[in-house]
């Protein structure tokens, strides 16, 4: 079973998978053979395998995490990080904010892979601040990375997280608010929506501050995860 949940915290791996992985150009772009949405592939034990492997992740690394936490870890690895960029002007100019506040990591990684696909990473903003890679070079990748997720409809996405969210109830079913989350999302996506916050549980706790990047299809770089 192919372990695809952490990138280590080795300063020398991340500077090689940061740069190599995810800032090479047209290298960028994802395709995984095994990642087509249909129901047969959401019914097999191989998705919920990494369904549960993404869930133990984030539940043992974040304990804080409630329902809504979790459905944006794989919310984010399909979406991508397209839906908060309404320019690119803009884009730069609110991560020239948010690395203002930036003091060390706020990730137990640097780079952590999303969801239960591998699509994307989410990248510490402490890597430009530890000059591992220069801001360019970031910026640029975030925003090449805006267009390259395959966004599917609302109604495939809604029966993929029902399927996402049996198998947390199944692993914890006594996440704090559980209900009230699950009855929050439900009611986000009956409306065709999908776009949610983290917690105000796991923003005070973490102080996340990261950006999404597409990962290189990551069945070429599983031998070092």
């Amino acid at each position: 079973m192919i372990k695809h949940k952490i990138l280590y915290i080795s300063r020398y791996v991340v500077i090689a998978m940061v740069l190599i992985t995810l800032f090479s150009g047209s290298g960028m772009v994802a395709g995984t053979a095994d990642s087509a949405n249909t129901d047969s592939l959401y019914q097999g034990e191989d998705f919920r395998e990494r369904v549960a492997e993404s869930v133990r992740w984030q539940m043992k690394n974040y304990p804080e995490s409630r329902l809504i936490d979790l459905y944006k870890n794989f919310f984010q690895d399909k979406f991508g990080p397209g839906h908060i960029i309404a320019d690119t002007a803009s884009a730069g100019a609110y991560l020239r904010r948010e690395l203002a506040e930036v003091n060390g990591k706020s990730q137990h990684e640097y780079v952590e892979v999303t969801g239960w696909e591998g699509n994307f990473v989410r990248v510490d903003l402490a890597v430009i601040k530890d000059n591992i890679i220069s801001y360019d070079q970031f910026f640029d990748a975030f925003i090449k990375s805006a267009s390259l997720a395959k966004t599917p409809s609302a109604d495939d996405w809604k029966r993929e997280w029902q399927e996402i969210e049996s198998v947390i109830r199944q692993l914890f079913p006594d996440i704090p608010f559980i209900k009230e989350d699950s009855k929050a999302l439900e009611t986000l996506l009956s409306q065709g929506k999908y776009v949610v916050h983290h917690s105000k549980d796991y923003a005070d706790r973490y102080k996340p501050h990261y950006r999404l990047i597409r990962r290189k299809n990551y069945l070429e770089v599983s031998h070092v995860l």
